[in-house]
């Protein structure tokens, strides 16, 4: 072989004399990835994103990770004012050009203007017995924010939770203005299932552990002070730049910027923000390079480029859409950026800031059952199946019941019929009975009357009467002496011990200090005859 030729290793896979050379082996591996990557990518859910100033409303739609379109479409001066849309025929006009982006905007998740709302991240101690985590939040939410609910809703997150109470992160945003948008947006046919703030949503697109936001648009700039990768500060302030020149522009963000600067390190003094922290400019402005070379010059600190996480086409004007990003960020698939630290678990989370984060009342949200809903239809649902099973148990053992009282009425039946029988034999029996008795005692009562008559002699007692009545005899006696109560318990005695009667006798009433009384006597052959 020549030696300059390039060295070509070949592995040949032989199968019924055919030959498969590497690179034909790596191509196919290649194109496998790429269709499973297209297979997933196709799979993964559309995310479509709504943010508007008071130019130009943006749409970007992303799947599975990846920016797929993106629309820009402007509005009239005075369509939106203050963050609040005034006509809304003019919004409605301008999201029917959507379709010329082949953008399908029927739900979105969409941005909040900063304007006037206010922001916290407040330390809630554990709740005290019978309070919920719930109401403890909202309840220092009352006392902190300079507005009532009637004006702002208010709205909260955790961040962090431990022994000694919660880190949340809570919102109050004024109610026409989200009252507003939401009617708007329902009125073109848009549904906004969530709704952000553009603070949180910029911090999420930045996705630095320290940094400084400057979102620059037409009508409103906001400076989010972002601290261990939460917006620790967030000032939106109105403004109209169409009659100041470059240096005037420069010196108002940038004195705004040292302000809120200055306001951090006031009230963090042991934890100043560092020279060094980078200083990331967007928002529709955000393409003046002259003004970012003036920022950067007239602050002192380095300005740099947004690179999101999303894969993005390069003629994306991401800082423009950074809001967006941030927004579709939200909903991403991917957990974590490959910048951010992720936490010890996972929470699903894009570094500490929460994904769950959403603003849009509970009244224009759709009825979703609650845990404890769930739980009480689980509850309801076991209950019915408990009782479906009773019920079929309940019916064979009704059968069964039904089987045995039929059998129970033939053998009742019969019963009734030998009870008739055995009730017609009765008197006969009865009478057999008697006579038998009879005949059992024959002679032997004139024995029981001496031997009742003979215990009475020499005792002093005199037996007044004897009653004969079948199987038992009653004795009436007295003591002969009026009060010898000695001599008739003697008699009683000399009963018992002259062994024709059933002993113990029962002694008659106030024995043993009566002295007369009724004396109650079986004799031992009555013992043996049945009762009837």
């Amino acid at each position: 072989m020549n030696a300059k030729a390039p060295e070509r290793k070949i592995i040949r896979l032989v199968k019924r004399g055919v030959t498969l050379p590497l690179t034909l082996a790596a191509s196919a591996g290649r194109r496998l990835r790429a269709a499973r990557a297209a297979a997933k990518e196709w799979s993964a859910k559309k995310i479509v994103t709504f943010d508007m100033d008071s130019t130009a409303v943006r749409f970007l739609e992303t799947r599975g990770g990846v920016v797929k379109k993106w629309a820009t479409i402007p509005l009239e001066p005075g369509q939106v004012e203050g963050g609040l849309i005034s006509d809304r025929q003019a919004l409605r006009a301008a999201v029917k050009q959507l379709s010329l982006s082949g953008i399908k905007a029927s739900k979105v998740i969409a941005s909040l203007s900063g304007l006037y709302s206010v922001n916290r991240i407040m330390a809630v101690p554990p709740p005290a017995p019978g309070v919920t985590a719930q109401d403890a939040a909202l309840e220092m939410m009352r006392e902190t924010m300079p507005l009532s609910e009637d004006q702002l809703y208010f709205s909260y997150h955790d961040l962090a939770s431990g022994e000694e109470g919660r880190q949340v992160l809570a919102v109050g945003i004024p109610r026409e203005m989200i009252d507003g948008e939401v009617r708007a947006l329902k009125a073109t046919g848009i549904n906004p299932h969530i709704l952000e703030p553009k603070s949180i949503a910029l911090t999420r697109a930045v996705d630095r552990e320290q940094s400084l936001i400057l979102n620059i648009e037409p009508s409103s700039f906001d400076i989010v002070v972002v601290v261990g990768g939460l917006p620790e500060i967030i000032r939106a302030i109105p403004w109209q730049p169409d009659g100041l020149s470059l240096e005037e522009r420069v010196e108002y963000l940038a004195v705004n910027l040292g302000l809120t600067v200055g306001f951090h390190n006031l009230h963090y003094h042991d934890t100043p923000l560092d020279p060094a922290i980078p200083l990331v400019i967007t928002g529709q402005m955000s393409g003046d390079g002259a003004l970012g070379k003036g920022l950067q010059a007239r602050s002192g600190y380095q300005v740099t480029a947004l690179t999101p996480s999303l894969e993005f086409p390069t003629h994306l004007p991401v800082s423009q859409y950074a809001v967006n990003i941030g927004l579709a960020l939200k909903a991403s698939a991917r957990e974590f950026s490959p910048r951010a630290t992720p936490p010890a678990k996972n929470t699903g989370q894009t570094g500490i800031l929460p994904r769950e984060v959403n603003f849009l009342p509970e009244a224009y949200r759709p009825w979703r059952p609650s845990a404890r809903q769930l739980r009480a239809f689980g509850v309801a649902a076991g209950l019915l199946l408990l009782v479906i099973w009773l019920f079929q148990a309940t019916t064979i053992e009704m059968d069964k019941t039904a089987s045995l009282q039929s059998r129970y009425d033939i053998l009742n039946n019969e019963l009734q019929r030998r009870q008739l029988e055995i009730k017609n034999r009765l008197p006969l029996q009865k009478t057999v009975d008697e006579y038998n008795a009879i005949v059992k005692m024959g002679g032997n009562f004139a024995d029981d009357l001496e031997a009742i008559k003979g215990a009475a002699e020499g005792l002093g007692i005199q037996v007044e009467a004897v009653i004969h009545q079948g199987d038992k005899i009653t004795v009436t006696a007295t003591a002969v002496e009026e009060g010898d109560y000695t001599a008739f318990r003697l008699y009683l005695t000399a009963l018992e011990g002259s062994g024709r009667f059933a002993t113990p006798i029962p002694p008659p009433e106030g024995f043993p200090y009566t002295w007369e009384g009724t004396i109650e006597l079986k004799p031992k052959a009555a013992q043996a005859i049945p009762k009837s």
